[in-house]
């Protein structure tokens, strides 16, 4: 079908696409066809050098969503319009976007901790800066960061960012914790509730949360 599978390391699979075969159809019928492949693993779909339109991305959501076992995480492009279009969708695109953002209150000093495994409980992790975590927060795991936190994995466990902050924000892949603590302001969440593509933000004082869709 000339497609052709990249291994990311800590991220999973990546599906490689372009202008010269992208098309919905034999797209659904690659990850039938490679369905035991992907089954449990992070799955990301990249598309180079062709324009994505909305039915088509909503369309491709709708069919990953709904394959048993794949962990559908975005997109990688390198057209601009395609990141303004899943940013719109809520969409994770081009896992580079999720790359940190000094911001004016930040010191050059605070440091950027990256931990590349998963936290188990009883783990507890700490960093004055942003924090970029390459693998799950497990229930007992505890997260604190004087900055950002970028999980690219889900969140179980408990996490507190922008310490004395007044912006600062969490995302992951996935978020199914019972509380969240964000620039000294704490959010709780029902008992169930689960987030695809979650990201809370700080604006205007209050504590924002943005997903893709949220099930009980």
């Amino acid at each position: 079908m000339g497609f052709k599978l990249r291994g990311t390391n800590l991220l999973g699979i990546e599906l490689l696409t372009d202008s010269s075969n992208f098309s919905l159809e034999r797209i659904k019928a690659f990850v039938a066809e490679k369905k035991q492949l992907l089954r449990g693993v992070r799955f990301i779909l990249s598309v180079e050098d062709y324009r994505l339109r909305r039915e088509e991305v909503e369309e491709l959501l709708k069919y990953l969503y709904n394959e048993m076992g794949i962990i559908f995480c975005g997109f990688k492009t390198n057209v601009k319009e395609n990141r303004e279009l899943c940013i719109s969708l809520g969409v994770p695109c081009d896992l580079s976007t999720l790359k940190l953002e000094k911001e004016k209150e930040r010191s050059l000093a605070e440091e950027v901790g990256i931990v590349k495994k998963t936290l188990r409980s009883g783990d507890k992790i700490t960093s004055t800066g942003d924090l970029i975590i390459m693998g799950d927060v497990n229930p007992g795991a505890e997260v604190e960061a004087g900055g950002d936190v970028f999980v690219f994995g889900s969140v179980r466990g408990f996490v507190r960012a922008g310490i004395g902050k007044t912006k600062g924000e969490v995302r992951s892949f996935y978020f199914e914790a019972p509380r969240l603590e964000l620039c000294g302001k704490e959010v709780e969440f029902e008992r169930g509730e689960k987030f695809i593509n979650f990201r809370a933000k700080v604006k205007d004082g209050e504590i924002k949360i943005e997903h893709l869709k949220r099930g009980v």
